[in-house]
């Protein structure tokens, strides 16, 4: 799982020791490659909280992904990065899923969610409000939704 506020699941020394204390059998090589899918390999000597937000953020997803889980939970993978790097997640998350791991991302960030998802259960006040694919009806759906949210708030339901 890798949670919305990082801070409170890096521990470890070094970036490369977060990501190997994850894994069944602790494997510096693995540790490194996990790391540099995610642009990592340059700061893996670092202590976790000399890093920015979003090096955090990716540190901690490196580590979920090393841990070998059949399931993976994101909350707001891609809060603090950049397009460059949100993209990057969202590929390593797509290669993630092709492996036969499930990944379950909660977010609000429209392009990850068209990025790398395959299907959308959206929320609203703790109950499933709707369910469905991300073919072009579900596209659709998901943009119109993030249009209405941004550009007209949130329609009350005295509306």
């Amino acid at each position: 799982m890798v949670m919305q506020e990082v801070n409170h699941q890096l521990f470890t020394e070094t970036i490369q020791d977060e990501v190997m204390i994850s894994m069944k059998e602790e494997n510096e090589k693995e540790a490194d490659k996990f790391l540099d899918m995610l642009d990592l390999i340059k700061v893996k000597d670092r202590h976790p909280m000399s890093l920015s937000g979003g090096q955090k953020q990716r540190a901690a997803i490196a580590s979920a992904i090393a841990s070998g889980r059949s399931v993976l939970f994101l909350d707001e993978p891609t809060s603090g990065l950049d397009h460059k790097h949100m993209l990057e997640v969202a590929e390593v998350l797509r290669e993630v899923w092709d492996t036969g791991i499930s990944v379950y991302v909660i977010t609000h960030d429209l392009e990850l969610i068209i990025e790398c998802c395959t299907d959308v259960i959206h929320f609203e006040n703790g109950t499933i409000a709707d369910q469905y694919q991300m073919d072009a009806e579900g596209m659709e759906k998901i943009r119109k939704y993030f249009i209405q949210e941004k550009c007209c708030g949130k329609w009350s339901k005295s509306d």
